[in-house]
């Protein structure tokens, strides 16, 4: 992170993460992790970059684990 900038902008943050701008905004308001600064500016500070890392891995291995259900599903016509 830049010494100078507690917030960064998400296209600067992209490059560094291997994702498109369009993606990390995406997951930004997914996740939930950013901050709104003036006219609702979608901004990232160093514990939000950390926290959508983190959001997106558990994301990524729950897809990976989509047949394990908690409960089997009920066939109709058995």
């Amino acid at each position: 992170m830049s010494a100078d900038k507690a917030f960064r902008t998400p296209e600067e943050v992209a490059p560094e993460l291997g994702m498109t701008k369009t993606e990390l905004r995406r997951y930004c308001k997914e996740s939930g992790h950013h901050t709104r600064l003036s006219k609702n500016r979608i901004m990232l500070h160093a514990d939000d970059i950390t926290n959508i890392i983190v959001w997106v891995r558990a994301k990524q291995s729950k897809k990976d684990e989509w047949w394990t259900e908690a409960e089997p599903e009920k066939d109709p016509f058995a």
